[in-house]
Protein backbone atom coordinates (compact mmCIF):
# COMPACT_ATOMS: atom_id res chain seq x y z
CA UNK A 1 0.00 0.00 0.00
CA UNK A 2 2.53 2.41 1.19
CA UNK A 3 4.45 1.84 -2.25
CA UNK A 4 1.26 2.18 -4.87
CA UNK A 5 0.11 5.54 -3.26
CA UNK A 6 1.89 8.13 -5.46
CA UNK A 7 1.74 6.06 -8.06
CA UNK A 8 -2.62 6.44 -8.16
CA UNK A 9 -1.82 10.36 -6.63
CA UNK A 10 -0.09 11.31 -9.95
CA UNK A 11 -2.90 9.47 -11.87
CA UNK A 12 -5.19 11.21 -10.63
CA UNK A 13 -3.70 14.27 -11.03
CA UNK A 14 -3.64 13.22 -14.56
CA UNK A 15 -7.02 12.86 -14.77
CA UNK A 16 -7.77 16.63 -13.39
CA UNK A 17 -5.62 18.06 -15.71
CA UNK A 18 -7.08 16.66 -18.81
CA UNK A 19 -10.87 17.06 -17.64
CA UNK A 20 -9.95 21.43 -16.89
CA UNK A 21 -8.42 21.20 -20.63
CA UNK A 22 -11.73 19.51 -21.95
CA UNK A 23 -13.40 21.92 -19.93
CA UNK A 24 -11.54 24.99 -21.35
CA UNK A 25 -11.66 24.51 -24.68
CA UNK A 26 -15.42 24.21 -24.59
CA UNK A 27 -16.30 27.35 -23.23
CA UNK A 28 -13.39 28.74 -25.94
CA UNK A 29 -15.67 27.78 -28.57
CA UNK A 30 -18.88 28.60 -27.56
CA UNK A 31 -18.01 32.05 -26.38
CA UNK A 32 -16.29 33.04 -29.64
CA UNK A 33 -18.99 32.47 -32.34
CA UNK A 34 -21.39 34.73 -30.29
CA UNK A 35 -19.49 37.37 -29.16
CA UNK A 36 -18.62 37.51 -32.83
CA UNK A 37 -22.27 37.96 -34.06
CA UNK A 38 -22.91 40.30 -31.41
CA UNK A 39 -20.44 42.40 -32.62
CA UNK A 40 -21.67 42.20 -35.96
CA UNK A 41 -25.46 42.93 -34.99
CA UNK A 42 -24.65 45.96 -33.10
CA UNK A 43 -22.53 47.33 -35.79
CA UNK A 44 -24.67 50.24 -37.37
CA UNK A 45 -25.31 50.63 -41.39
CA UNK A 46 -23.82 53.41 -43.08
CA UNK A 47 -25.43 53.97 -46.35
CA UNK A 48 -22.73 54.39 -49.14
CA UNK A 49 -22.12 58.25 -49.95
CA UNK A 50 -23.14 58.99 -53.40
CA UNK A 51 -21.85 62.79 -53.39
CA UNK A 52 -25.26 63.68 -53.76
CA UNK A 53 -27.58 65.64 -51.54
CA UNK A 54 -30.68 63.05 -49.84
CA UNK A 55 -34.28 63.79 -51.48
CA UNK A 56 -36.58 65.42 -49.37
CA UNK A 57 -40.17 64.50 -49.67
CA UNK A 58 -41.03 67.65 -51.66
CA UNK A 59 -38.32 67.83 -53.82
CA UNK A 60 -38.56 64.49 -55.05
CA UNK A 61 -42.42 64.50 -55.82
CA UNK A 62 -42.69 68.61 -56.87
CA UNK A 63 -46.22 69.97 -56.84
CA UNK A 64 -47.68 71.97 -59.82
CA UNK A 65 -48.27 75.47 -59.52
CA UNK A 66 -51.21 77.66 -60.77
CA UNK A 67 -49.89 80.37 -63.60
CA UNK A 68 -51.40 83.38 -63.36
CA UNK A 69 -52.89 85.02 -66.48
CA UNK A 70 -51.83 88.30 -67.42
CA UNK A 71 -54.70 91.13 -68.31
CA UNK A 72 -54.43 91.69 -71.58
CA UNK A 73 -52.48 94.93 -72.95
CA UNK A 74 -54.32 96.93 -75.52
CA UNK A 75 -52.39 95.60 -78.51
CA UNK A 76 -54.35 92.53 -77.42
CA UNK A 77 -57.54 93.56 -77.39
CA UNK A 78 -60.18 93.90 -80.08
CA UNK A 79 -61.84 96.21 -82.01
CA UNK A 80 -64.99 98.07 -80.07
CA UNK A 81 -66.99 101.07 -81.60
CA UNK A 82 -68.97 103.77 -79.62
CA UNK A 83 -71.43 105.88 -81.48
CA UNK A 84 -73.81 108.99 -80.32
CA UNK A 85 -74.74 112.29 -80.60
CA UNK A 86 -73.09 115.35 -79.24
CA UNK A 87 -74.17 117.08 -76.34
CA UNK A 88 -76.27 119.92 -78.00
CA UNK A 89 -77.40 117.46 -80.68
CA UNK A 90 -74.75 119.22 -83.45
CA UNK A 91 -73.58 116.63 -84.95
CA UNK A 92 -73.19 112.83 -84.81
CA UNK A 93 -69.88 111.01 -83.73
CA UNK A 94 -68.83 107.45 -83.91
CA UNK A 95 -64.99 106.30 -82.43
CA UNK A 96 -63.29 102.69 -83.09
CA UNK A 97 -61.07 101.42 -81.27
CA UNK A 98 -58.61 98.60 -81.62
CA UNK A 99 -55.65 98.18 -79.40
CA UNK A 100 -53.88 101.36 -79.16
CA UNK A 101 -55.07 102.64 -81.94
CA UNK A 102 -58.50 104.90 -82.75
CA UNK A 103 -60.68 106.01 -85.84
CA UNK A 104 -63.10 108.70 -85.16
CA UNK A 105 -66.12 110.57 -87.75
CA UNK A 106 -67.57 112.93 -86.78
CA UNK A 107 -70.77 115.06 -89.20
CA UNK A 108 -73.86 116.72 -89.33
CA UNK A 109 -75.38 114.55 -91.83
CA UNK A 110 -75.48 117.84 -94.74
CA UNK A 111 -72.11 119.17 -94.80
CA UNK A 112 -70.16 119.12 -91.62
CA UNK A 113 -67.92 116.26 -91.26
CA UNK A 114 -64.54 115.21 -90.07
CA UNK A 115 -62.49 111.73 -90.38
CA UNK A 116 -59.75 111.43 -87.39
CA UNK A 117 -57.43 108.79 -86.42
CA UNK A 118 -54.86 108.85 -83.23
CA UNK A 119 -53.95 106.56 -80.36
CA UNK A 120 -55.05 105.11 -77.08
CA UNK A 121 -52.69 105.18 -74.40
CA UNK A 122 -54.82 103.53 -71.40
CA UNK A 123 -57.84 104.99 -70.93
CA UNK A 124 -56.90 108.08 -72.97
CA UNK A 125 -57.48 108.95 -76.51
CA UNK A 126 -55.55 111.22 -78.25
CA UNK A 127 -56.71 112.17 -81.72
CA UNK A 128 -56.35 114.25 -85.26
CA UNK A 129 -57.78 115.19 -88.54
CA UNK A 130 -55.99 116.45 -91.21
CA UNK A 131 -57.65 119.60 -91.35
CA UNK A 132 -56.76 120.11 -87.92
CA UNK A 133 -59.68 119.09 -85.76
CA UNK A 134 -58.64 117.32 -82.19
CA UNK A 135 -60.61 114.65 -80.15
CA UNK A 136 -59.35 114.26 -76.63
CA UNK A 137 -61.61 110.99 -74.91
CA UNK A 138 -61.39 109.17 -71.93
CA UNK A 139 -62.93 105.36 -72.08
CA UNK A 140 -64.78 104.42 -68.74
CA UNK A 141 -67.86 101.85 -68.25
CA UNK A 142 -68.59 101.07 -72.12
CA UNK A 143 -68.58 104.94 -73.09
CA UNK A 144 -66.72 107.53 -74.10
CA UNK A 145 -66.69 111.31 -72.72
CA UNK A 146 -64.48 113.83 -74.27
CA UNK A 147 -64.28 116.87 -76.64
CA UNK A 148 -63.88 118.12 -80.18
CA UNK A 149 -62.16 120.78 -81.19
CA UNK A 150 -61.00 122.60 -84.14
CA UNK A 151 -60.80 126.02 -86.33
CA UNK A 152 -62.05 124.57 -89.73
CA UNK A 153 -64.57 121.60 -89.47
CA UNK A 154 -66.13 122.85 -86.28
CA UNK A 155 -65.44 125.96 -86.93
CA UNK A 156 -63.67 126.85 -83.48
CA UNK A 157 -66.74 125.18 -81.55
CA UNK A 158 -65.96 122.64 -78.88
CA UNK A 159 -68.61 119.74 -78.86
CA UNK A 160 -68.71 117.89 -75.92
CA UNK A 161 -69.98 114.25 -75.67
CA UNK A 162 -70.64 111.00 -73.81
CA UNK A 163 -71.64 108.32 -76.50
CA UNK A 164 -71.69 104.63 -75.82
CA UNK A 165 -70.57 101.22 -77.37
CA UNK A 166 -72.98 100.31 -80.00
CA UNK A 167 -72.67 96.81 -80.99
CA UNK A 168 -73.40 95.59 -84.40
CA UNK A 169 -75.02 96.13 -86.55
CA UNK A 170 -74.58 99.52 -85.19
CA UNK A 171 -70.96 101.01 -85.99
CA UNK A 172 -69.24 103.00 -88.12
CA UNK A 173 -68.72 102.71 -92.08
CA UNK A 174 -66.89 103.75 -94.77
CA UNK A 175 -67.29 103.23 -98.62
CA UNK A 176 -64.57 105.00 -101.52
CA UNK A 177 -64.95 104.92 -105.06
CA UNK A 178 -62.69 106.80 -107.58
CA UNK A 179 -64.76 110.14 -106.97
CA UNK A 180 -66.31 109.73 -103.45
CA UNK A 181 -65.73 109.04 -100.26
CA UNK A 182 -68.88 107.86 -97.76
CA UNK A 183 -69.19 107.75 -94.49
CA UNK A 184 -72.30 106.03 -92.22
CA UNK A 185 -72.77 106.12 -88.41
CA UNK A 186 -75.49 103.47 -87.63
CA UNK A 187 -76.51 104.11 -84.08
CA UNK A 188 -78.11 101.41 -81.56
CA UNK A 189 -81.96 101.89 -82.90
CA UNK A 190 -80.77 102.27 -86.41
CA UNK A 191 -81.22 105.12 -87.65
CA UNK A 192 -78.22 106.48 -89.90
CA UNK A 193 -75.81 109.46 -89.93
CA UNK A 194 -73.48 110.05 -93.20
CA UNK A 195 -72.04 112.33 -95.67
CA UNK A 196 -71.20 111.58 -99.72
CA UNK A 197 -67.96 113.61 -100.19
CA UNK A 198 -67.07 113.91 -103.60
CA UNK A 199 -65.87 117.06 -102.82
CA UNK A 200 -69.16 118.81 -102.53
CA UNK A 201 -70.43 117.08 -99.03
CA UNK A 202 -73.90 115.82 -99.45
CA UNK A 203 -76.17 113.49 -97.49
CA UNK A 204 -75.29 109.88 -97.57
CA UNK A 205 -77.72 107.21 -99.43
CA UNK A 206 -78.90 104.52 -97.21
CA UNK A 207 -76.73 101.64 -96.13
CA UNK A 208 -77.82 97.89 -95.52
CA UNK A 209 -75.85 97.16 -92.83
CA UNK A 210 -76.55 93.51 -92.97
CA UNK A 211 -74.90 93.24 -96.59
CA UNK A 212 -72.68 96.52 -96.34
CA UNK A 213 -73.72 97.84 -99.72
CA UNK A 214 -75.51 101.18 -100.90
CA UNK A 215 -75.95 102.63 -103.98
CA UNK A 216 -73.56 105.94 -105.23
CA UNK A 217 -75.14 107.24 -108.33
CA UNK A 218 -76.64 104.05 -109.56
CA UNK A 219 -74.03 102.44 -108.94
CA UNK A 220 -73.44 99.47 -106.21
CA UNK A 221 -70.68 100.23 -103.90
CA UNK A 222 -69.44 97.90 -100.78
CA UNK A 223 -68.73 99.82 -97.49
CA UNK A 224 -66.11 98.39 -95.16
CA UNK A 225 -66.60 98.26 -90.82
CA UNK A 226 -64.23 100.68 -89.31
CA UNK A 227 -62.12 99.14 -86.15
CA UNK A 228 -60.05 101.51 -85.19
CA UNK A 229 -56.42 100.48 -87.05
CA UNK A 230 -56.87 102.47 -90.31
CA UNK A 231 -55.22 105.88 -91.45
CA UNK A 232 -57.22 108.21 -93.06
Amino acid sequence: MGQRSPLVTLAAAAVGLVALLVVNSTQTTSTGPASSEAAVTSAPVTPPNTGRPAASPSSANPQPTATKQAAPTPSQQGAVVYAGRTANREATLAIAVKGGRAAAYVCDGRRVEAWLTGTRTGDTLALRSRAGDRLAGSLGSGQVTGTVTGTVTVHGRTLRFTISKADPPAGLYRAKTSGNTIGWIVLADGSQVGIDNDGTPAPAPPLDPSTGTSTVGGTAVTATSVTGDETF
